[in-house]
């Protein structure tokens, strides 16, 4: 994925922007329930999306290969569900959601961290 970095720095400012707005809806109503939905919105959603975005500025050699176009889809397609499914379960609901969300977040950080180990600590030692 040539524009892997840009897009995935986008995805993290909607993420962060979810996050903000959350937290401000919440400080106004003096209902914190949802705080881990805001915490993980803005740790997996906008840190992790926009740190992973960064690495792949400043290594472009992981952006190579179907690996890249793998890690991307299991993580950003998992984020979503894993904070969705965190809300869903908080207010009642199964956490089935959450726990498929997480492991494709989960399986897509240990993607990523093949792709440094094996493109991103490679390239340094060149």
């Amino acid at each position: 994925m040539k524009r892997i970095d840009g897009i995935y720095i986008v995805i993290g400012i909607f993420y962060l922007i979810a996050g903000m707005v959350l937290g401000i809806v919440m400080g106004m109503r003096q209902d914190f329930q949802l705080a881990p939905v805001h915490a993980h919105l803005n740790l997996v959603g906008f840190v992790s999306h926009s740190v992973f975005g960064l690495v792949h500025r400043a290594w472009p050699a992981l952006r190579a290969g179907m690996i890249a176009s793998v890690q991307f889809w299991m993580f950003v397609l998992g984020s979503p569900l894993f904070v969705a499914g965190i809300a869903i379960s908080i207010l009642g609901g199964m956490i089935w959601l959450a726990v498929i969300g997480s492991t494709l977040a989960l399986f897509g950080a240990l993607l990523f961290l093949i792709m440094i180990l094996r493109t991103g600590l490679a390239a340094d030692t060149a």
